[in-house]
């Protein structure tokens, strides 16, 4: 007798632990993981098919949009300091870095292998410029 009530207590109680395991939604996995149980419809209908080929094919756009997506080539804006150098005869050297310093450096090194006369007096015209740039 104790026996029988002892089973129904079990059955009571890992019924009731059940249904509030379906009431938040959650399925327990093992290892103490859970995950989100998704129900459409507890009826199975001639409908049902059809909505599980229309949420597939949902789902197989949704995935060639991000590999569409992945294969762009990706653009960002850089700020850049852009040097030029103008030389009276030998025209104009410029000179692009992330630092002004860098910029004026890179123009007079230019005009040098130019070997154009007066490229370290001759003054440096800097400004900072934003540049559209094609990440891959």
């Amino acid at each position: 007798m104790k026996t029988l009530i002892a089973m129904l207590v079990l059955v009571t109680a890992t019924t009731s632990f059940a249904q509030s395991r379906r009431d938040n939604g959650r399925i327990e996995i093992g290892n103490g993981r859970s995950t989100v149980r998704i129900t459409v419809n507890d009826r199975v209908d001639s409908n049902q098919n059809e909505r599980i080929r229309r949420l597939e094919e949902a789902v197989r756009d949704l995935q060639n949009q991000v590999y569409d997506l992945r294969d762009q080539p990706q653009t960002t804006i850089v700020r850049m300091n852009v040097c030029s150098l103008k030389s009276t005869f030998d025209g104009t050297f410029i000179g692009k870095a992330s630092t002004r310093i860098e910029a004026e450096a890179e123009a007079r090194n230019k005009c040098e292998r130019a070997r154009v006369n007066f490229c370290s007096t001759t003054r440096v015209n800097c400004e900072v410029v934003d540049e559209l740039v094609t990440i891959r």
